[in-house]
Parts: structure tokens; C-alpha cells; sequence
């Protein structure tokens, strides 16, 4: 098991591009701390095809600065454990401490070397203007040839969702955030280099209405890929997602 010490981790993404794991070493682990509460976002993204690799994050309970037995046990905080090379995604609320985040290979799902690209950050949470800036493809709903709705909930545990949409020519959309509880707030990211985190310039739209208003965005109708982030700003809450497709003019 290979060890990396981040130090501080902070807003700016940590990014860590094609590495490998097989069954020699079937798993990675990154060592990092934060001085305050922040929201501690993690991507596991581009796992090579037919592989699967799953993600974890852990406190260093005891201050000894090892990823330990007694760490997996008391100091587990989350885990994202999708089926094949789908991404894998961690959004916590997390404490002052030394955190560690581990890839591991799922021996069963892989044949061979597995590879893969993490990204790391520790945002301010949303409540002080902070979003998560990481793009995993938690959910895909793929091209809009038609309405679609989504459900899901925000909380200290799971502080944002992403999902990944596209549009074709003449095709737009509308999204709403409906049936809250508690603040959350949506906006829409477009990755024009692909680097799988939000860039200056990249976020087209937001909606961050207070309290438990709902939130929309309107009239997003340019041709590409995109992503849909879904953010916690205060408590805990289920939500609709709803992306509202229609069709553009023909010139």
C-alpha cells in the first residue's frame, strides 16, 4: 500500500492523472489534513474500461498519522463503491484532523492493472459562497431527447451531487429543484477542457434562492456536454431534480 502525504488540502483541486493500481498493489492511500470545518470533495474519475475501482475516506482517529485498523473501524467517514469503471464520488462535511482517502482495486471487477484519476479538494462550505469543484459523473442522465426528473437528498454527508447531461442541436432545457426542505442551490457547469473540475469561466448558470424556495434555471440551449451540480447550503433535504427539454428554433 503506497502512502502519499498532501499536507494541507484546500479549494484549489489536487489532481493525481493515470495512476495504477494491480494486484501486487491493489491500493493507494492520500494522506491530507484541514484546519477548519470544510466540505472535503473527492472525484474518482476515468477508470480504464472494463475495471473497477472503489473509494473511501477515513479520519486518523488515533494521531499517528497511519492508515490503521483502528482508523477503518472508528474513523470510517464514507464511501462510494459503484458497480464496473463508473465514477466514484465523496462529498463530506468534514472536521479540523488528518483524513485519508484510499483507491482501491476491486479484485473482482478488474482482470488486470487498473488505472485511474483522482481528484481532491477541501472547499468552505456552500453557506459562506463555497461550491464543491469537482465534476464526477455521479449520475448520468446522458442526451435530453426527453423530460426527465431525478431524486436525491443533500446533507453534511453527502454535500453535493453532480449529474452530467447533454444536448444536441436544437435541443434546450429548463431545471428546477423542487420539494426542499432545507437551503440548496443549483448551477451548470460546462467543462469546455474536460479536466473533470470547474474552471473560471466554466459555470453557465446558478439559481441560489433562500430558505426552501425552489430553484430554476432557464432557457440553457446550447449544443454540448454538461454537468448539473446540486449543492448543499444548510441542513438536510430530499429534492426533484427536473430537466424540462425542449426544442429550439431551426433558423
Amino acid at each position: 500500500m503506497t502512502t502519499r502525504d498532501l499536507g494541507s488540502l484546500g479549494s484549489a483541486p489536487r489532481s493525481f492523472n493515470t495512476f495504477n493500481l494491480n494486484s501486487v498493489e491493489p491500493t493507494d492511500v492520500f494522506k491530507f489534513s484541514i484546519g477548519s470545518a470544510r466540505n472535503i470533495n473527492l472525484s474518482l474519475n476515468n477508470i480504464s474500461t472494463g475495471d473497477d475501482a472503489d473509494l473511501r475516506l477515513f479520519r486518523d482517529v488515533n494521531g499517528n498519522g497511519i492508515l490503521d485498523a483502528t482508523d477503518r473501524v472508528s474513523g470510517a467517514v464514507s464511501s462510494s463503491t459503484k458497480a464496473r469503471n463508473q465514477d466514484e464520488a465523496i462529498n463530506v462535511r468534514g472536521n479540523a484532523g488528518t483524513y485519508f482517502a484510499e483507491v482501491s482495486r476491486f479484485a473482482f471487477g478488474s482482470s488486470g492493472p487498473v488505472s485511474y484519476d483522482l481528484d481532491l479538494s477541501a472547499t468552505a462550505p456552500t453557506s459562506t459562497g463555497d461550491y464543491s469543484n469537482l465534476l464526477p459523473k455521479e449520475f448520468v442522465v446522458g442526451n435530453l431527447s426527453a423530460d426527465v426528473t431525478r431524486f436525491g437528498n443533500i446533507s453534511n454527508t453527502n454535500t453535493a451531487d453532480v449529474y452530467s447531461f447533454s444536448l444536441g442541436t436544437f435541443e434546450g432545457v429548463n431545471i428546477s429543484l423542487t420539494g426542499l426542505s432545507a437551503d440548496a442551490d443549483i448551477r451548470v457547469i460546462r467543462d469546455s477542457n474536460n479536466n473533470r473540475i470547474v474552471d473560471p469561466g466554466e459555470e453557465v448558470a446558478r439559481s441560489a434562492r433562500g430558505g426552501t424556495t425552489s430553484e430554476l434555471i432557464s432557457n440553457i440551449n446550447l449544443s454540448g456536454d454538461y454537468f448539473l451540480q446540486v449543492n448543499q447550503f444548510s441542513g438536510s433535504t430530499a429534492y426533484t431534480a427536473t430537466f424540462d427539454r425542449f426544442t429550439t428554433s431551426f433558423p
